[in-house]
């Protein structure tokens, strides 16, 4: 017979990607850990035999590692799925998982140790089986459990632990069913969980017993036992008081008193009910609900740790509603801001199209009639013609514009992504506006980049972008100033920049400005300056070339603003 010992079997442990480890005694001394439990370990920190497991670990996952292998040594009773929480905010959260090995001959406890990256549906998973294992298997104890007050201090503990989990729950359907079904007691016992909508209006939710075949019953009683506003227990019973009520003996006549039908009295008099313990769900100060223990056991008296462990078994509970319901209010407004925003970019859309048609008419009507087709035209009438058409432009471009910013908002508008030659799409833009740069006398050289540089994106976007960018340079630099345009480049990405002496812009504005219809001086866009979509439009192109479009300035010393995309090669062709 081969015997495996450490050494033989380390090899084959090392292949595998479960994380394990063995650590020995009260202490946790490392024995054993393969090659992916040490990958777990903390910056600069190791796992090395001979030490304590804890010293691989930051401060910490220290403390957390520590509380979950002390108790599995300390009761012998395996733990899994335990949240480890990892040093830093941003690495992943760890799942232990403990197993217990008894001492043989005199030698010490042994513990096997595995740790995984756990995943939102371990985590939920985990939550949920922790919860249903131990929460109301506290909160319900059986009386022997209640005589150790040690115990009832580990149980409280255990429970604060698992209810601030579950509280982490964000589905309000979810979270209502867990709350019906991780509440469940145990040996014998059964639990009622009724709901309070904001309407005052009360519902059963669950009831919920250990033995499937009486499980089976009540599901049967879900349309037949029904709250009623006169009884002394569950839900209406804390309205009367907003405080645990405990029935302890005359369960039964209780029941009986009820409004049943009798084939519902007659399963509830088989159940043979025991002690009641009701306690409320309470969110800021506003009772939505009940959750009503019923023991196993006849004549059996809670206990004030029971009491406590059932309250704060609520108080947990009624958290977790709380998140789920602002979480659900959260999603709902987003829904209805999208909608609503659709809606606007519908609207926009199309009073768009159906401007346009009259603005092209207009300036139709206008050639018309500077040509002299209708008749002779003074230089008076001329000049009242060519301010129809200044006017009829200016709303041609608005529309443009908002035409554009719906089509980039929606995602609709179609990209042509390719490789090109940065200069050569820096030149077609400088082409377009140059002769406004002459115009106005400001001064520039030629183009500063390198030609052999080539960037990913679609020319066309790229263009549209320049052509708006150096359109504001020119319009906000003063007669006689100065422009550069140009390219640099690193490893992964080309810049390309468009700066000018002109007016500045104030730091406070720096985000603002690619706010849709937004200028310097007086926040929306006047005529003067345009009509500020161009600088919104051109930032959302960048990022759906994958992108970056962002801007450096001083007031009254100019401005200077970058076009980021991912670099291709090299050199050209490459």
């Amino acid at each position: 017979m081969t015997v495996y010992t450490k050494r033989t079997l380390a090899p084959y442990m090392d292949r595998v990607s479960a994380a394990v480890a063995v650590t020995r005694g009260a202490a946790h001394s490392l024995i054993y850990a393969n090659r992916a439990f040490r990958g777990f370990a903390s910056a600069n920190r190791e796992a090395v035999v001979g030490r304590p497991i804890m010293a691989a670990f930051s401060d910490r996952e220290s403390n957390d590692l520590t509380a979950v292998l002390d108790r599995a040594f300390r009761t012998g009773v395996p733990s899994h799925d335990q949240r480890i929480e990892r040093g830093e905010r941003s690495a992943p959260v760890l799942s232990c998982t403990v197993w217990p090995v008894a001492g043989a001959n005199g030698e010490e406890a042994h513990l096997l140790v595995e740790l995984r990256q756990a995943t939102e549906v371990e985590e939920t998973l985990a939550l949920q089986r922790l919860v249903s294992e131990r929460m109301v298997l506290s909160a319900l104890r059986e009386r022997d459990m209640a005589e150790s007050a040690e115990e009832s201090r580990r149980g409280a503990a255990h429970l604060a632990e698992t209810s601030r989990l579950f509280a982490e729950s964000l589905d309000e359907r979810t979270t209502l069913d867990a709350i019906a079904r991780l509440s469940l007691p145990h040996l014998g016992a059964w639990c009622i969980v009724d709901v309070i909508d904001g309407g005052g209006n009360m519902r059963r939710l669950r009831v919920i017993h250990p033995d499937p075949a009486k499980q089976a019953l009540f599901d049967g009683l879900e349309d037949r036992w029904l709250l009623d506003p006169a009884d002394a227990f569950g839900a209406p019973a804390i309205l009367r008081s907003a405080q645990p009520v405990s029935i302890a003996d005359a369960t039964e006549a209780m029941l009986a008193a009820a409004d049943h039908d009798d084939k519902t009295q007659k399963i509830l008099q088989d159940f043979g009910v025991g002690a009641l313990l009701t306690v409320p769900l309470v969110i800021h100060e506003r009772v939505v609900g009940a959750i009503t223990f019923v023991s196993g056991e006849r004549g059996y008296v809670y206990t004030e740790a029971d009491r406590e462990l059932a309250t704060d078994l609520a108080l947990r509970s009624a958290m977790a509603l709380e998140s789920a319901r602002l979480h659900g209010e959260a999603l709902s407004l987003r829904k209805k801001a999208e909608a609503a925003s659709q809606a606007k970019s519908a609207f926009l859309s199309t009073m768009s199209h159906e401007l346009r048609t009259p603005l092209n008419a207009i300036g139709g009507y206008v050639e018309l009639l500077d040509m002299g087709l209708r008749g002779p035209v003074t230089e008076a009438q001329r000049a009242d013609l060519a301010r129809i058409r200044n006017n009829q432009q200016h709303l041609l471009a608005l529309i443009v514009d908002i035409l554009d910013l719906v089509r980039v908002g929606s995602g609709k508008l179609e990209y042509d992504i390719r490789d090109f030659v940065v200069e050569e799409v820096l030149s077609a833009a400088v082409a377009i506006v140059e002769s406004l740069i002459v115009q106005k006398t400001i001064v520039y050289d030629t183009i500063d980049c390198d030609p052999a540089l080539v960037a990913r994106g679609d020319p066309a976007k790229v263009i549209q972008i320049f052509v708006n960018l150096l359109s504001n340079a020119v319009k906000f630099t003063h007669p006689g100033g100065q422009m550069a345009i140009g390219c640099v480049a690193t490893d992964k990405v080309i810049q390309l920049y468009v700066s000018d002496t002109g007016v500045g812009i104030p730091a406070d504005k720096l985000e603002d400005i690619f706010d849709p219809f937004f200028q310097v001086h007086g926040g929306l866009a006047g005529r003067d300056s345009g009509v500020g979509l161009g600088l919104a439009i051109s930032r959302e192109l960048a990022h759906a070339m994958h992108g970056e479009l962002s801007v450096e300035s001083e007031l009254g010393l100019g401005s200077r603003f970058t076009l980021t995309l991912p670099r291709v090669s090299l050199s050209r062709g490459a």
